[in-house]
């Protein structure tokens, strides 16, 4: 099994968000909200400082680092929504990568840190034919709505 650690990455270490962000298989899971995203350079520096250089309690976000292959194999992230009013968390594991528990560990990595930033709840809104509804409810997220479009899970920490 992979050993996972959180990653703060560096501005010019943007190019892997880029790759995930623009790979078919990768973003497969997000087909019910338009598939992949562009995200060119010239948006860089400015989602950097929003998201990573300065922080906030309403913003986190760490690549998921795999310490026996030396690479980069994901990204978690949380913000705060307030359609939700809550604490809206993310997980996206290159598709290469899947199926060797990084979603897992990327996950309680993900819940540990945003407890220790106080962060008291996690939600996430995931598409009601993604398979990751079950990665959420074994770490412990419950299911608390459903609709046509998304399952809401949640996690008190």
């Amino acid at each position: 099994m992979a050993h996972i650690v959180l990653y703060r990455p560096l501005l010019k270490e943007l190019s892997f968000r880029q790759s995930l962000l623009s790979d078919p298989a990768t973003m497969s899971y997000n087909h019910a909200w338009g598939g992949t995203i562009s995200f060119p350079p010239e948006r860089w520096a400015e989602w950097y400082e929003r998201w990573v250089a300065y922080g906030s309690a309403e913003r986190f976000y760490r690549y998921l680092w795999d310490e026996g292959a030396g690479c980069f194999v994901g990204e978690v992230s949380y913000h705060w929504d307030d359609g939700f009013g809550a604490y809206i968390c993310d997980i996206i594991v290159a598709a290469s990568c899947r199926g060797r528990g990084i979603g897992a560990q990327g996950l309680a990595l993900l819940c540990q840190a945003a407890k220790a930033n106080g962060v008291d709840r996690l939600c996430d809104d995931i598409a009601v034919d993604n398979p990751s509804v079950q990665l959420f409810l074994r770490a412990g997220f419950r299911e608390i709505s459903r609709n046509e479009t998304y399952v809401l899970v949640e996690k008190k920490l």
